[in-house]
C-alpha cells in the first residue's frame, strides 16, 4: 500500500499549482480540442506533469498511466495494462465543467496492484472534499469513514439515477432513454465521475450508468463505491477490469437493485 497521507498532500498540491489559480480565469490559448467534443486545458497537462513528479518521489520505479500521457501514445494503456503495481491518474476529471465555470471537476488518482485498484483518491478542488478509499478497509470523506450504505426502499421508478449517455451509440441510447423515461428523477448527473461515484457512495444518488469506461475515469470510483456496499458490473454481469475493452457499467446499491436496474434500462445481457 502506498502512504495515504503523502499521496493526498500531492494530489492536492497538483491541484492547487495548476489547476485553482486557472479556475474561471483560463485565456482562449489555454483551451484545446483533443478529440470529437473532447477538450483539454493547461491545467490538465501541467497537473499530470506534477502529479509525475510527486507520485514518483512517493513511490519510485512506480510507473504512471495518466489520461494525457494515454492520449499522446494510446500505446501506453496497452502497455501498462499488465504492470505489477501502477498508478492511474485522470488530472482533471470534468474538464469541460472547468472550462465552463462549473465545480463539478475532480482530480482522481488510483493505485493497482496486478491490475486490480487498491486505493482510490478524488479531490475536489472547489468544494475542498477529499475520498479515500482502500480495498477491503472501506471509504472515507476528509477522513471520516462513510458508513454503509442503507437498505433501498425506494420503488423502482422513484431511485435516483445518473445515466451519462455522451459516448453511447445511438442504437444502445435510443432505448436507454426510452426505457428511462417513466423514472422520476434520472438526470445526466454531475459533469464528471469524479463527482458521480462520491454522489453514490454518499446516497445521493442511487445509481449510475456509464458506457465509456477508461480506467483514469472509473479506476478509482469503482473502488470508492464498492467499498460503501455498492455492486459494480458490466450489464452482461461482468466484473468491471479498467483493462479490458468493454462498455458500459451499472452501478447500483446492491446486487438485487442492480439486476432490477439492469432489467429495466439495459436488458441485453
Amino acid at each position: 500500500m502506498q502512504p495515504k497521507d503523502r499521496v493526498v498532500a500531492a494530489i492536492q498540491e497538483a491541484a492547487a499549482r495548476a489547476i485553482v489559480p486557472r479556475f474561471r480565469a483560463l485565456a482562449a490559448n489555454e483551451i484545446h480540442q483533443k478529440g470529437a467534443g473532447d477538450v483539454v486545458t493547461v491545467a490538465d497537462h501541467e497537473c499530470e506533469q506534477l502529479l509525475t513528479s510527486l507520485l514518483a518521489d512517493i513511490a519510485p520505479g512506480v510507473p504512471m498511466l495518466g489520461e494525457e500521457a494515454a492520449a499522446h501514445n494510446p500505446a501506453l494503456q496497452t502497455e501498462l495494462a499488465q504492470a505489477g503495481q501502477l498508478w492511474v491518474v485522470d488530472p482533471l476529471d470534468g474538464t469541460r465543467a472547468f472550462v465552463g465555470g462549473g465545480i463539478d471537476f475532480a482530480v482522481m488518482v488510483a493505485y493497482l496492484i496486478d491490475g486490480v485498484t487498491q486505493q482510490a483518491w478524488i479531490w475536489q478542488p472547489i468544494t475542498q472534499a477529499m475520498f479515500y478509499a482502500q480495498r477491503g478497509h472501506g471509504a472515507y470523506r476528509n477522513g471520516q469513514r462513510l458508513p454503509p450504505l442503507p437498505p433501498l426502499t425506494t420503488p423502482l421508478l422513484e431511485q435516483r439515477g445518473i445515466i451519462k449517455t455522451g459516448f453511447m451509440p445511438p442504437e444502445v441510447r435510443q432505448p436507454v432513454l426510452a426505457a428511462a423515461e417513466p423514472f422520476t428523477d434520472v438526470t445526466p448527473g454531475p459533469a464528471s465521475a469524479g463527482f458521480a461515484y462520491p454522489q453514490l457512495a454518499t446516497a445521493e444518488a442511487d445509481f449510475a450508468l456509464f458506457w465509456r469506461t477508461l480506467p483514469w475515469d472509473h479506476a478509482a470510483g469503482t473502488l470508492l463505491a464498492t467499498e460503501v456496499g455498492c455492486h459494480v458490473a458490466r450489464p452482461d454481469g461482468t466484473p468491471y477490469d479498467p483493462f479490458d475493452d468493454g462498455e458500459g457499467l451499472l452501478i447500483a446499491r446492491n446486487d438485487q437493485q442492480w439486476t432490477a436496474v439492469r432489467d429495466r434500462l439495459v436488458p441485453l445481457a
